[in-house]
């Protein structure tokens, strides 16, 4: 028979695997889109100080920057989304295994 403690341990066990597994991925794909968003911001900058984009050009290149992000955030989204399923499908498969395991 399982007790509250050990049934306590094994929720921040399954929680803490899941999570730094899965926060090591968000973080890397997160890292690498900031960095490109940054980028392409610094370049369209650049070129609007420098006069090489025009008004209507910014305006694309904003148009895309906005895709950019809006794409990064959706993805993001996505992930954690994910995470918190398997997540859920863990615990549960614990909880049922230790309700189970009385029967």
């Amino acid at each position: 028979m399982s007790d509250v403690a050990s049934i306590i341990k094994d929720i921040k066990d399954i929680s803490t695997t899941i999570l730094k597994k899965d926060i090591t991925i968000v973080k890397g794909f997160s890292e690498r889109q900031v960095e490109a968003i940054a980028k392409q911001t610094v370049i369209i900058t650049e070129g609007v100080a420098s006069g090489d984009i025009d008004e209507e050009l910014k305006k694309f290149f904003f148009d895309g920057l906005k895709a950019m992000t809006e794409n990064f955030v959706n993805t993001l989204k996505g992930i954690l989304s994910v995470t918190l399923e398997k997540l859920y499908n863990a615990l549960v498969d614990k909880l049922w295994s230790i309700v189970g395991s009385v029967v």
